[in-house]
């Protein structure tokens, strides 16, 4: 199953050509490639279509509705690129939307421009069939969220299932796929995959009690580049994302001691007594969060009189 682990691969390559005596380098064109897989993918939007009874794409050849006639389009900046993601929703589903970091469970297909399929997951009864979206292509982590998961209807002991789920189409440039990898066979190859979103569900990568999501703190969309504590660990995989010696976790996420607006988990000083929280572990067991000086139930790092 080649989409789980294609991670975030958008490798610049270097062709070697001669000049004179000299040999030179030339980096690969991504913005020209971006242009070309753009007229690449128009015209198989215009000159096919879905056809439900063979449950395949083919086409156009008698008057069917193409996909241009349905598709809609995304524009995503990648590396100061731009590139025109385009998508059909035929079943919105009825479920949790998913954000480009969140966890999903689909089956799929994925085509070439050609027809050739390439990969394809036929069912989610075996293995283990969730994905985080973050360790896939970028067509992915753009595309999926158009859809929502379904409503489930899976019994303790039964296998999976699932109803009123998101299903479409996604038609996605290589510049949002594979790039220019010289390790992939499908290198510069725009590809189509038709979906099924049978469920999904807020990631909390660092299972810190705050979903990933959360974890922007600075609501630019990335939750890659918000590090609170400084120590280039980002929040979403930082189990103690201010670096106050007290778990995320055992922080009230919604919590903010001190009333200074800053949530504690984000807080370096809980308590707002000008002790930092980790400085107020007085019998330096490393956890701030069993001393309590003056017995009266609260730990020092909450108690401000302590």
């Amino acid at each position: 199953m080649k989409i789980k682990n294609i991670g975030l691969v958008f490798v610049i390559a270097l062709a070697i050509f001669s000049c004179g005596d000299d040999n030179q380098f030339t980096p690969f064109d991504h913005a020209a490639q971006a242009l070309i897989d753009d007229d690449s993918l128009v015209n198989y939007l215009e000159t096919h279509y879905y056809n439900a009874t063979l449950d395949s794409i083919k086409k156009v050849d008698s008057g069917q509705t193409p996909f241009s006639a349905i598709v809609q389009t995304e524009t995503v900046v990648e590396n100061d690129i731009t590139y025109k993601l385009y998508y059909i929703v035929t079943e919105e589903g009825v479920g949790y939307q998913p954000t480009k970091i969140d966890n999903v469970l689909p089956t799929y297909k994925g085509e070439l421009l050609d027809g050739t399929i390439f990969d394809q997951r036929e069912t989610i009864t075996i293995n283990n069939p969730w994905l985080n979206l973050l360790g896939t292509i970028k067509g992915w982590q753009y595309g999926m969220p158009v859809f929502k998961g379904g409503n489930n209807l899976s019994m303790p002991g039964e296998p999976l299932e699932f109803e009123n789920f998101g299903e479409g189409f996604l038609f996605i440039p290589s510049g949002l796929a594979y790039g220019y990898d010289f390790r992939s066979s499908l290198q510069s190859e725009p590809l189509v995959f038709k979906i099924e979103l049978h469920y999904s569900m807020a990631a909390d990568h660092d299972e810190d009690g705050v979903v990933s999501n959360d974890e922007d703190i600075d609501n630019d969309g990335d939750v890659t580049n918000d590090d609170t504590d400084e120590d280039l660990i980002p929040n979403y995989v930082d189990t103690d994302d201010d670096g106050d010696g007290v778990l995320t976790e055992d922080e009230v996420v919604n919590g903010d001691t001190d009333s200074d607006g800053t949530l504690d988990y984000l807080d370096t000083d809980d308590d707002g007594d000008g002790v930092l929280t980790k400085d107020e572990d007085t019998n330096n067991n490393g956890d701030p969060t069993d001393d309590d000086d003056d017995d009266d139930g609260i730990p020092n790092y909450l108690d401000a009189d302590s």
